[in-house]
């Protein structure tokens, strides 16, 4: 029963998850693939494409997929990219199905439906699950191959096929190699395992690079090694570090922050218990290793702990049932669970439901899909103030969403909105984000052109939430309005 619900959360979220949360997602996934297909030629691609730094085995499968679309008459891009998601959340229930299994062993039986309801229900999960983005997938392959290792590695083809897992993760991020790490001593420091199984292992590992490595050949058309590429390139160079650098204890922050104090204070002091109690731990020292790998380097990004979130709900059990152990009054541990699992309860909730029910990150593809499915083939011509364009929002272009029958223009801010800008033979929309409606001197715009709401990028009540808990900036926030003014 619980599965059958988290297949219906994880499709409404798929279904209403418009756009991506990152442009690593679209950018180097979707736009990559366009290569392939035919529709993009290698200067419309972002710099990453020339520095043949990013493996290609996702780009690869979206462009297989979308092929298939095609092929079968699926040629809408907001169909087919809610399809790539929908494979994505259901292939996500099916491995934490798995971890649960892989898992449920070690839990006390009071405590096994509220690790089953954590472990799809976190308010996050849902949301992160449904993303075809590196990240997600990166982490699904990773816990299918820790679910192998919790469930007793007793033969060599085990290894064999953890190997095999752990290398298909390493393709799609290369960054899980730090959680790769901390499993890989754990087998050796903790579970004793064999020379012999660990060598099989790291040949399996190998064998699927290599594929990947003969995949990246095929795909940027020369001889690469793309994980050279990326440390060369990203760290050696140090260009990661000029997009943002922060602290080395941002993750710290983060985990504590990101999730809502509410749940992010109960994580942290889980981690550490079970890092006091639990020291041989093998998910722990997964943990520990990714983030402590991550805050190394001076580039940090909250997206860059998502295929930690799978391990999450684990912990915030085994946490609680080492406090429950530590606190000896049975009435006391009880008041304390009830209240904490009330506000608990109602943070998640409240979460689960915005995230169900909004588009990804700043709700761009809000905007382009409304005016996709509103307005068809019909001309527009769309003004917009500078960073407002939700077709092209850091000066590359979404080709795969691209409208053939619009004309752009953009201009610094409403001030200078005229009527030169207007087409009266086209639909005249207005682009803007919530931070240019602050301009005082520029209100009278509003109703000189009589600009009409037509479409937000969140619905207000995901804002006033937001307000509270900040998942995006507000004063970015997209409005599109239509303009029906007239000579």
């Amino acid at each position: 029963m619980i599965v059958f619900m988290a297949a219906i959360v994880f499709g409404v979220t798929a279904f209403n998850s418009h756009g991506f949360f990152h442009g690593d997602e679209h950018f180097q996934i979707v736009e990559f693939a366009g290569l392939k297909l035919g529709t993009h030629a290698p200067h419309e691609l972002v710099w990453e494409f020339d520095e043949k730094i990013r493996p290609t085995l996702q780009p690869s499968i979206c462009f297989v997929l979308l092929s298939l679309f095609d092929t079968i008459g699926i040629a809408d891009p907001y169909t087919q990219m809610f399809l790539l998601r929908l494979m994505t959340a259901l292939f996500a229930v099916f491995v934490i199905t798995r971890l649960i299994k892989a898992t449920e062993g070690h839990i006390e039986d009071r405590l096994k439906i509220p690790y089953y309801l954590l472990s799809f229900f976190l308010w996050f999960i849902p949301f992160i699950s449904v993303r075809f983005s590196s990240e997600t997938l990166s982490a699904l392959f990773f816990v299918l191959a820790l679910t192998l290792v919790l469930k007793k590695l007793d033969k060599p083809s085990a290894y064999f096929k953890v190997g095999l897992l752990l290398g298909v993760s390493f393709l799609f991020r290369f960054q899980i190699a730090f959680a790769i790490v901390g499993l890989g001593l754990w087998l050796l420091l903790i579970n004793r395992s064999k020379l012999k199984d660990i060598l099989l292992l790291t040949l399996a590992f190998l064998i699927v690079v290599m594929l990947g490595t003969a995949i990246d050949c095929w795909f940027y058309s020369e001889l690469v090694f793309t994980p050279w590429n990326y440390i060369k390139v990203n760290i050696i160079e140090g260009v990661a570090a000029t997009f943002s650098t922060s602290p080395w204890h941002y993750y710290m922050e983060k985990l504590v922050t990101y999730p809502s104090a509410f749940i992010g204070i109960p994580l942290a002091l889980s981690i550490v218990l079970v890092l006091i109690a639990k020291p041989k731990s093998v998910v722990l020292w997964c943990i520990v290793f990714f983030t402590v790998g991550h805050s190394i380097f001076s580039h940090k990004e909250e997206r860059f702990l998502f295929p930690l979130v799978y391990l999450f709900p684990l912990v915030l059990i085994e946490g609680y049932t080492i406090v429950r152990r530590l606190i000896s009054v049975p009435l006391l541990t009880k008041t304390l669970g009830i209240v904490v699992g009330v506000v608990f309860i109602a943070v998640n909730a409240t979460g689960l439901v915005a995230m169900s029910r909004k588009s990804a990150g700043l709700g761009r593809l809000e905007i382009t899909r409304h005016i996709h499915q509103t307005y068809g083939d019909k001309p527009i011509n769309l003004i917009f103030c500078k960073w407002a364009n939700p077709y092209n929002p850091w000066g590359t272009p979404m080709k795969f969403y691209e409208e053939k029958n619009i004309v752009y223009r953009e201009i610094g801010n409403m001030c200078e909105l005229n009527d030169s800008l207007l087409n009266p033979r086209s639909i005249n929309l207005f682009a803007l984000r919530k931070i240019d409606l602050d301009r005082k001197e520029c209100q009278e715009i509003i109703s000189r052109y009589k600009l009409e709401l037509d479409r937000r990028s969140s619905p207000h009540w995901i804002e006033r939430l937001n307000s509270k808990q900040v998942w995006f900036e507000n004063e970015n926030v997209f409005e599109l309005y239509s303009i029906n003014y007239s000579n």
